[in-house]
């Protein structure tokens, strides 16, 4: 019997659409820092920043500023990042810590890629 109960009061909400409540807690992974373009040449431009304490990895991606296209992420477990093949225009770069499946606030980059 107290199975049953304990079942109908665990769907019970979702069986009603009743709202449910969700805890937020604040991410405890540290942001990238000292972010830096470190080179850019015809179609490429690189990046390098500080290792973030409890970090696995970074996630990188784009979005070209001409038509909004937003790139794929990247991940990478080194503190700098080559992007490569990029047309002529304006371009906003995304940097974020993943820190065990857990990710920080971005950071933002925005800049011109030359041809």
């Amino acid at each position: 019997m107290i199975k049953i109960l304990a079942f109908v009061f665990a769907c019970l909400p979702s069986a009603m659409n009743l709202p449910t409540t969700t805890v937020v807690t604040d991410c405890s992974c540290p942001s990238i820092s000292n972010l830096q373009k470190t080179f850019q040449s015809s179609g490429s431009v690189a990046f390098n920043w500080s290792a973030a304490s409890g970090a696995t990895q970074y996630k990188l991606w784009y979005v070209r500023e001409s038509d909004g296209f937003t790139s794929s992420y990247s991940y990478t477990t080194n503190t700098s990042f080559n992007y490569s093949g990029l047309a002529v225009g304006q371009y906003d770069f995304y940097f974020q810590t993943v820190c065990n499946g857990e990710g920080s606030s971005f950071t933002g980059w925005e800049d011109t890629v030359i041809f």
